[in-house]
C-alpha cells in the first residue's frame, strides 16, 4: 500500500507541544498567583504596621491634651511614650515655640524607623517607631513565597515526568506500532505535518481505509470460495456419476454369469465380485474426502439420543460381525445429544467398521459417554492393537492396517468428519490388548449435566 506523503518541515514533539500549550501555562499562573499572594501578604503587613504606628501616634497625640505648660507637656509624653514599645521617639514640631524632642532611649537600627505624622492641637507630631518586626514579617512571607514557588516548580517538573510516562511515551509508541505495521519499510518514519497528534489520526485514517479493503477482499474471497466449492461440488458429482455407472454395470454383469460347476470360474467369480466391491468403497471414499475438502458439506444439528444411532449401525454391521463372530455390545443409548445425524452415523460406521475387521473372534464395545457439555463416542476392540508408529498415521490417507483389506479410507474419512463437526478424534492401543478410538464433540451434550447420565449409559441400547 502507499503511503501518505509526508511533511517536509518537522513540527514540535508531542512533549513539547502538550507542555508548552497545556502544563506550561497552568505553571506560569500558578506562579504569577503565588507572587501576587505574597506580594499582597507583604503590603498588608506594612498596612498593619503603619497602621500600629498611627494609633500610637493617636494615643501619645491625646495624652497631652490637658497638659498646660511645656513642663507638663513633656511629662505626658514621657510617660505615654514609656508605654507605647515600638515607638522609640518623637518630635512635637510648634509654630510658636521650639520644637519638642522626647527620646526612650532606646536605639533604632539604621533603615529600620517608621515615621508617621500627626496634626494636634499644640501642633504636629511626628513618631518614630520600631520596624525591625515588620522587616522579620516580610522576610519571613518572602521566604514562603519562595519557597510556594519553588513548589509549584517542582510539581511541574514531577508531573512533566509523569505526563511523559503515563502518556507521551505510550501515544509514541503506539504511532510508532502503527506506523511500522502500516509502512515496514520505511525505516525512520518521518512525523506528518500538524503534530504527531496529527499522525496518529491519519495513521487511524489508513488504518480504517485498509480495514475496509480487507473487508472487501474477504468478501470477495468468500465468494470466490463459494463459486469453488459449487465447482467442485458439481466436479464431484459427476466425476462419481462417470464412474458409478460402469461400475454398475459391471457388476450387474457379474451378477448374471453362472460358472456352474467349474471351481476355478467360481474362484475367479469370487475374486471379481470382491474387487467390484472394494472399488465401490474405495470410490466411496475418495468421492467422500473430495466433499469434505471441497467443503461441500454443511452439518445440520438437530436433537436425538444415541440408540438412534446405534439402531441404524447394528443393522449394518450385524452382517460383517456376524460373519467374522465378533461380539459387539453398545451403550449409553439414552444418552441425548445435539448433532448431524447423517454425519455422526456414518463417522460411526467407519469405526464399528474398521474394529470388527480389526477383531475377528473378540468383543467390540461401542459407547456414548457425557463429559460436561461434550460428548464422548468410543470404539474399543480387544484386537491385535497398533504399534506407536501406526497410530501417529492411523488417520493418513491410504494407510493400511495389519489384518485391514481395504485401502486405508475409513479412518482419514472419519477425521475429516469430526473435523467438519468441530470435535476431536484419537486413537490408544497397546500391541496385543486392543485398540480405543474416541471422538470428542464440543457442545454436543443436551441439557444440564445429571449423575443419572453415566447410570443410564450402563444400559445397551434398545
Amino acid at each position: 500500500m502507499n503511503a501518505s506523503p509526508y511533511s517536509p518541515a518537522r513540527p514540535a514533539p508531542l512533549h513539547r507541544q502538550l507542555i508548552l500549550r497545556g502544563l506550561l501555562p497552568m505553571t506560569v499562573v500558578a506562579l504569577a498567583l503565588t507572587g501576587s499572594l505574597g506580594v499582597l501578604h507583604m503590603r498588608s503587613l506594612s498596612a498593619e504596621a503603619r497602621t500600629v504606628a498611627r494609633i500610637q501616634a493617636i494615643r501619645l497625640g491625646a495624652s497631652m491634651e490637658a497638659a498646660t505648660g511645656d513642663d507638663a507637656v513633656r511629662y505626658a509624653l514621657t510617660r505615654a511614650l514609656s508605654r507605647s514599645a515600638p515607638t522609640e521617639s518623637l518630635r512635637l514640631r510648634r509654630d510658636d515655640a521650639p520644637d519638642l524632642v522626647i527620646e526612650s532611649g532606646r536605639q533604632v537600627p539604621a533603615g529600620r524607623a517608621l515615621h508617621v505624622r500627626l496634626n494636634t492641637p499644640l501642633g504636629e507630631l511626628e513618631t518614630v517607631s520600631d520596624a525591625t518586626s515588620l522587616h522579620e514579617r516580610r522576610a519571613t512571607a518572602g521566604v514562603m513565597t519562595l519557597l510556594l514557588c519553588c513548589g509549584v516548580l517542582a510539581v511541574f517538573l514531577f508531573t512533566r515526568r509523569a505526563l511523559e510516562r503515563d502518556v507521551i511515551e505510550p501515544i509514541e509508541g503506539m504511532r510508532d506500532r502503527i506506523d511500522a505495521f502500516l509502512h515496514p519499510r520505511q525505516a525512520n518514519p518521518i512525523p506528518r505535518g500538524g503534530g504527531e497528534l496529527a499522525a496518529i489520526d491519519a495513521l487511524l485514517d489508513e488504518l480504517v481505509d485498509l480495514r475496509r479493503r480487507h473487508d472487501t477482499a474477504m468478501a470477495d474471497a468468500l465468494r470466490q470460495r463459494l463459486q469453488d466449492i459449487a465447482r467442485h461440488t458439481r466436479f464431484i458429482e459427476q466425476i462419481g456419476d462417470h464412474f458409478r455407472q460402469p461400475l454398475q454395470a459391471l457388476a450387474l454383469f457379474v451378477a448374471g454369469m453362472q460358472p456352474g460347476e467349474d471351481l476355478r470360474q467360481r474362484a475367479v467369480l469370487g475374486q471379481m465380485r470382491t474387487n467390484l466391491t472394494r472399488l465401490n468403497e474405495l470410490l466411496d471414499g475418495l468421492l467422500a474426502m473430495a466433499r469434505f475438502d471441497a467443503g461441500a458439506v454443511e452439518p445440520r444439528a438437530v436433537g436425538l439420543i444415541a440408540a438412534d444411532l446405534f439402531v441404524r449401525e447394528r443393522a449394518a454391521i450385524d452382517e460383517d460381525a456376524s460373519r467374522l463372530g465378533v461380539d459387539v455390545h453398545w451403550r449409553g443409548g439414552r444418552l441425548p445429544l445435539h448433532g448431524d445425524p447423517a454425519l455422526l452415523g456414518e463417522l460411526l460406521h467407519r469405526l464399528v467398521s474398521n474394529a470388527v475387521v480389526s477383531t475377528p473372534h473378540g468383543r467390540v464395545l461401542v459407547a456414548a459417554r457425557r463429559r460436561g457439555n461434550a460428548v464422548r463416542l468410543e470404539v474399543r476392540d480387544n484386537g491385535m492393537g497398533l504399534e506407536p508408529s501406526q497410530q501417529e498415521r492411523v488417520f493418513e490417507e491410504f494407510t493400511r492396517l495389519p489384518g485391514h483389506a481395504g485401502y486405508g479410507i475409513a479412518l482419514a474419512v472419519a477425521r475429516r468428519i469430526v473435523d467438519t463437526l468441530g470435535g476431536t478424534i484419537g486413537v490408544r492401543s497397546r500391541p496385543g490388548r486392543g485398540t480405543l478410538f474416541w471422538v470428542q464433540l464440543e457442545g454436543a451434550a443436551v441439557g444440564p449435566p445429571l449423575r443419572a447420565t453415566s447410570l443410564l449409559s450402563r444400559h445397551p441400547a434398545h
